[in-house]
């Protein structure tokens, strides 16, 4: 009677299971968007063709950073707080790289893109929390 009742606690519904798929597949894209427009971006920031290079090395840096330095986090900090944390250095990143007007802002944008995406590596072992045993997997 008590596992039951237990796993009833544990019930994730539907639509959670697909807002937490739909952001994490959001939140590792930000990894790979500015792959497709390094040319554009490095015209409007003013940055050579040579150096357009670290946009997307500096995004993959902040990225392994992040999984080295913010991921073992969630074993101390309360995953949704560590969440939202995260989620809000990747959107200040984020709109910070979008009205960056010269090349050194965008490029530590960019380490910041990086190292807030790896929210994503967070919320999948929270939404196993969440399910029940049934839904796992």
């Amino acid at each position: 009677m008590q596992k039951e009742q237990a796993a009833k606690e544990n019930h994730i519904s539907s639509w959670m299971m697909f807002m937490l798929a739909a952001a994490c597949g959001l939140i590792v894209a930000n990894l790979y968007y500015a792959q497709t427009l390094v040319g554009p971006i490095s015209v409007s920031t003013g940055l050579s063709s040579t150096a357009a290079g670290l946009i997307v090395t500096l995004t993959q840096i902040g990225y392994v950073v992040g999984l080295l330095f913010i991921v073992p986090l969630s074993d101390i900090v309360e995953n949704r707080r560590l969440t939202i944390i995260t989620l809000m250095v990747a959107v200040g990143a984020l709109l910070v790289a979008a009205f960056a007007a010269n090349a050194p802002l965008f490029l530590t944008a960019s380490l910041f893109i990086g190292t807030g995406s790896v929210v994503a590596q967070i919320l999948v072992p929270y939404a196993t929390y969440l399910a029940s045993e049934e839904q796992r997997g």
